[in-house]
């Protein structure tokens, strides 16, 4: 018999937050101040070994939900919150923290923060910009 998925004993986000492409993200990355106009949340666990967006906060989705209060108090500041998994497919880690945070939000009635999911994820990061140094973190 097969395991539940990791996210069974959390309850389905009811937010479905918008996205954002990686070249709106550069553009975001080059012109504004990380922490006081946007921050990126990368989601892996072990898979974000390997290459990282410059600055982002590692907090897996594995244990997101349960934290999700805490981390709403630490970012209800940030007016852009960028979320990101692999590939941030429907129903993916990304898409999935990305509707937590923006509930918790919601729940406390937050509007100066929001969140977006970043359009495929790290994988269509990579592939436009994993070799600027500035913009991407190598492992």
């Amino acid at each position: 018999m097969a395991s539940p998925d990791w996210h069974a004993a959390f309850p389905n986000p009811t937010a479905q937050p918008g996205s954002i492409t990686p070249a709106e993200l550069a553009t975001i990355m080059r012109e504004k101040e990380i922490m006081k106009d946007y921050i990126v949340v990368d989601v892996r666990r072990t898979d974000f070994e390997t290459a990282a967006i410059a600055g982002c906060l590692n907090l897996p989705a594995h244990s997101f939900y349960p934290t999700v209060s805490t981390i709403v108090a630490l970012l209800a500041s940030v007016p852009l919150v960028i979320f990101h998994c692999n590939s941030c497919k429907a129903g993916g880690r990304g898409p999935r923290t990305a509707g937590w945070y923006q509930d918790a939000l919601d729940s406390v009635s937050v509007q100066t923060s929001r969140a977006v999911v970043l359009q495929g994820g790290i994988k269509g990061w990579i592939a436009g910009y994993g070799e600027d140094e500035r913009l991407t973190k190598k492992m």
